[in-house]
């Protein structure tokens, strides 16, 4: 073995010279590993329990039963998915006695000390097996609460997406809670069935999922949205819409028959069926063709008494159910609700059945919501790594654009463009999802835009797509970057970027420094390039190691000192970023001569570490540290781009990178395209133990993955030339 696997299982093994051939199969098999899923779309009852702005869920049951008597017992009850059987981190904060359950063992009893400290966390490692998870939690009414906080310790990273339990509510988001019992019923081991029927549980369950009696005989926009002005009052000028769809199984006579409360259209298939403007019967009929799927949009205005409108189809003579017109988990209806709009708002029908937008009312913006007491339709991003915004994807995607270009292929480009579209078009959603229902179930990171982190290295990646295809879309989003980047990070005194906890990372001149260059190139603004060439010379003021030519991780300002410790990846940021910026670089800029030596002085340090094999360590100054796959990638790149552009002299640079990219293939890169080796996310320390033993490597791990694509690129380059 010559790395990770055997050498007859090596990428060298298969492609021993084709650079191109090696990143088209690293590339098929992250796609193939990550399909290009959609959100998932579920009911969620805002009258269930909000998140906080840190992702917890605020469990309180004081609110849901405010006659609750001392003593008495309520329970709360939710599901959580796990791709594999794993432990997770989260924390508690109790305002009773509580008693955490999960799949049936007691993982959490509270301590009186915590029950008089509600605002304490408790941190729990809470083990989960590969599959469905239920979790139940038993608390009780005292003088001073009934409730609980519970959730991820690090939501922002690591959110929990907390399913409701039980055969009639499958694919609900949130949590339960039942009703109130003077007595225990569940003891360890015999919760109730999460995939029985709720009816069989023994106890009663909220939110409630059907109207009651009274809210039953209003018109159904009323029930949704109630009279604007209080029951008494009118509707003011008021339109909604819904959306279903029809099945036509055999071509025929369709009819839409039933009654509306005010004025009312129709659109099939975005073509006008129907108009009337007074409330009374309704009655359609159109010639529809067999074997296809009609979507029907009602607009529906507001009348006098009554807001809504009631239908049924029938298809030659037969009655015909509608369905929902886009799976949504944890409903049995078949309609789509949105609105309220003013009724002089223009709308297209065609606008109106795309679930990847917020639509603009006017106001806060609305989304889709169902004829169930307070419930909405929320996307949920659940895929592993399709549609999730962090930095290390941005590199990923960076990667995947690269390879798209060098190897011709759209469908590679395309599968980028559907990643990164995803979260743009979801944002002006996610900011509604996060004040709409307290935090946010996808973008993350973006929506908590407070670190270099959560945008330099997303941004970058938009920024390389929108080269290729001039998509005007993302221009919003890569601005707002722009803007939080050179306005406001926070800075030291002297304008270098560090973080909330007093510290400099080496990492943070790649989470800041390409975007701004790209910035500069996309606007022609000199102050972002400006930026980006102040923050190598300022960083390096407080990194670097002049007597090795290499940089500290970290610097705490706390203790007014550098870590010391160079690790492998954190200087592969270094490098590859100031190639990209150089690459950005006026010939004129005043800095520019500074950089080139500093690019100069850091290479030749790494040059000197570099191992037999042709890859660095994890800590570059250990040969005992593991080889590290993203740090060689990086420096591979950096010394190919240098060489390229005549900042590097070809001897012994250009055998460096070949040599680098050979060690790759050989002990990185297996013959299925797996990229192993590579560190795997980092904290920080001041001994060089953490990085040797502690912070290993993981196999096809998105630090790496993409930036060994990209190295390949740059050589394939340096080759060429």
């Amino acid at each position: 073995m010559t790395g990770y696997f055997q050498n007859e299982e090596s990428i060298a093994y298969k492609h021993p010279s084709r650079i191109d051939e090696v990143i088209e199969t690293i590339a098929n098999r992250y796609i193939a590993d990550n399909p290009a899923y959609p959100f998932q779309l579920r009911a969620y009852s805002e009258n269930g329990f909000r998140q906080l702005k840190d992702g917890r869920y605020d469990l309180d049951l004081s609110a849901k039963h405010p006659h609750a008597k001392l003593g008495q017992n309520g329970y709360l009850y939710a599901m959580l998915w796990s791709d594999a059987e794993e432990g997770v981190q989260t924390t508690i904060s109790v305002k009773s006695p509580t008693f955490l359950y999960v799949n049936g063992k007691l993982i959490y009893r509270s301590a009186i000390h915590e029950e008089r400290h509600s605002g304490a966390r408790t941190s729990l490692s809470i083990p989960l097996n590969k599959g469905w998870n239920a979790f139940l939690i038993q608390l009780q009414k005292t003088p001073t609460g009934f409730g609980c906080v519970f959730g991820s310790a690090s939501s922002k990273w690591v959110p929990l997406h907390f399913m409701a339990p039980f055969a009639e509510r499958v694919g609900q988001g949130g949590w339960i809670y039942s009703a109130l019992t003077d007595e225990a019923l569940f003891p360890e081991v015999h919760e109730p069935e999460h995939h029985g029927s709720e009816e069989s549980s023994g106890i009663r369950w909220y939110p409630e999922r059907f109207w009651d009696e009274r809210e039953q005989s209003r018109g159904v926009c009323t029930r949704i949205w109630g009279r604007d002005g209080g029951d008494s009052g009118s509707f003011n000028g008021m339109k909604a819409y819904g959306w279903t769809k029809l099945q036509v199984r055999e071509a025929g006579t369709a009819v839409l028959r039933g009654r509306t409360s005010g004025p009312i259209q129709v659109w099939v298939n975005q073509t006008l069926v129907h108009r009337q403007d007074e409330p009374g019967d309704v009655h359609i009929e159109w010639r529809a063709a067999g074997g296809r799927c009609c979507d029907i949009i009602v607009e529906s205005h507001a009348g006098r008494e009554d807001w809504g409108f009631v239908l049924e189809a029938e298809i030659n003579g037969r009655a015909e159910a509608f369905s929902m017109p886009h799976p949504v988990g944890g409903t049995e209806e078949s309609w789509l609700y949105l609105g309220p709009f003013k009724a002089a708002q223009a709308m297209s029908p065609a606008d109106l059945t795309d679930v990847n937008k917020l639509f603009d009312n006017g106001g806060s913006g609305v989304y889709w919501q169902l004829d169930s007491p307070g419930y909405w339709v929320r996307p949920y991003l659940e895929n592993r790594l399709f549609g999730r915004w962090n930095y290390h994807l941005g590199v990923t995607l960076n990667g995947l654009l690269r390879a798209s270009r060098l190897l011709r292929r759209t469908d590679i480009k395309q599968y980028a463009a559907k990643h990164i579209g995803a979260c743009a078009r979801m944002y002006e959603y996610s900011l509604f999802d996060r004040d709409q229902h307290g935090y946010q179930a996808l973008n993350q990171q973006l929506v908590e835009l407070d670190s270099l982190d959560d945008c330099g290295s997303f941004g970058a990646a938009m920024l390389e797509l929108y080269w290729d295809t001039q998509d005007a879309s993302l221009l919003p989003l890569i601005d707002i970057i722009a803007d939080y980047i050179h306005n406001g990070q926070i800075r030291r005194e002297d304008g270098a970027f560090y973080r909330g906890d007093d510290t400099m990372w080496a990492d943070d001149l790649y989470m800041s420094t390409p975007f701004l260059a790209g910035y500069y190139k996309l606007t022609g603004e000199q102050a972002y390039i400006d930026d980006a060439a102040k923050q190598f010379l300022l960083f390096k003021k407080y990194l670097y190691m002049p007597e090795l030519k290499i940089m500290s991780h970290v610097y705490d300002f706390k203790y007014d000192t550098p870590t010391y410790v160079p690790w492998g990846r954190g200087n592969g940021w270094v490098l590859f970023s100031l190639s990209d910026v150089l690459e950005a670089l006026p010939a004129a800029h005043p800095d520019r001569e500074a950089l080139l030596a500093f690019f100069s002085e850091l290479c030749a340090g790494y040059l000197s570490l570099q191992s037999h094999s042709g890859l660095w360590h994890q800590v570059l100054t250990d040969a005992e540290s593991y080889e590290e796959t993203s740090c060689t990638a990086m420096f591979t790149y950096a010394f190919a781009k240098g060489v390229r552009n005549g900042w590097l002299e070809p001897e012994p640079y250009m055998d460096a990178a070949s040599k680098g990219w050979q060690g790759l293939m050989r002990a990185s890169v297996d013959h299925l395209g797996n990229v192993h080796g590579v560190c795997r996310g980092s904290n920080f320390s001041f001994t060089e133990q953490y990085y040797k033993h502690d912070l290993l490597w993981v196999k096809n791990d998105t630090h790496g993955t993409g930036i060994v694509m990209l190295a390949g690129d740059e050589v394939s380059k340096m080759m060429a030339q």
